[in-house]
């Protein structure tokens, strides 16, 4: 299982990598109008993406070269986030043990550092 380094999805969210180091990551994203909800914020379930998106290299940077994925997202939407916003995502693994990992990740908005939305974040580890 040879992961595809950065995900597709990545080009889709308009996504940016900045830096990843001992379980700490941080990615760039720039939404757009066809991000947005009826209302003209950017939807909720992109938000998470991104969310999810900025957890994979804080995990990757543990070095632990077991696959991994996500089986639980609690988030919170605290701003809503216009298409015009630039965000960053950064996501820290608070604790990896021999099965699964906890992380927390926010995003910001990144001309201010204004807090938009957060998540706790479960990792499994998967079997190679």
């Amino acid at each position: 299982m040879t992961p595809r380094i950065p995900p597709p999805t990545y080009a889709l969210l308009h996504a940016e990598f900045v830096s990843a180091k001992d379980g700490r990551a941080e990615v760039r994203f720039r939404p757009t109008e066809e991000m947005t909800n009826p209302y003209g914020a950017v939807q909720g379930g992109i938000l998470a993406a991104m969310m999810d998106d900025t957890v994979g290299p804080a995990m990757f940077s543990l070095r632990s070269l077991r696959p991994f994925t996500t089986v639980t997202m609690t988030t919170h939407y605290l701003r809503a986030v216009k298409p015009t916003d630039v965000l960053l995502g950064i996501a820290e693994v608070v604790k990896a043990g021999r099965t699964q990992a906890l992380v927390e990740v926010r995003l910001t908005r990144e001309s201010n550092g204004e807090l938009l939305a957060k998540a706790i974040v479960t990792n499994v580890f998967l079997d190679p």
